[in-house]
């Protein structure tokens, strides 16, 4: 079929994925940390689309764990459209849904999770 809406990422400008560059990773690297230095995701988590439509992406670039939805169906996804939470490290999976509830936990980061 047809596309029905795009929307682009915003550049990410850095060598490495949010939190595998800079301080946190050279300790864990100078400590030998347990935890591998790098998380080296991919550039994107799976997008996960919730039942009433959402589309939630997890960047694996900047950290940024999106949600995107359309709401006036026009096909242009404007900035009212879209919410971002930025934990500041980057994703290696998607977030996950139950009733009520969408958890998501990038690499570096706590285990967040929102309740409706």
């Amino acid at each position: 079929g047809n596309a029905i809406w795009r929307w682009i990422a915003p550049t990410w400008d850095h060598f490495a994925a949010a939190g595998d560059e800079g301080p946190e990773m050279l300790h864990r690297l100078k400590t030998k940390s347990p935890e591998n230095p790098w998380c080296l995701p991919d550039s994107q988590g799976i997008p996960l689309i919730s039942g009433d439509g959402t589309i939630y992406s997890s960047s694996s670039h900047n950290g940024d764990l999106t949600a995107i939805r359309d709401d006036n169906g026009n096909g242009i996804i404007e900035p009212t459209e879209v919410s971002i939470f930025s934990p500041h490290y980057c994703f290696l999976n998607s977030p996950s849904l139950a009733p009520g509830m969408l958890v998501a936990a990038p690499c570096w980061g706590p285990m967040y999770v929102f309740k409706e």
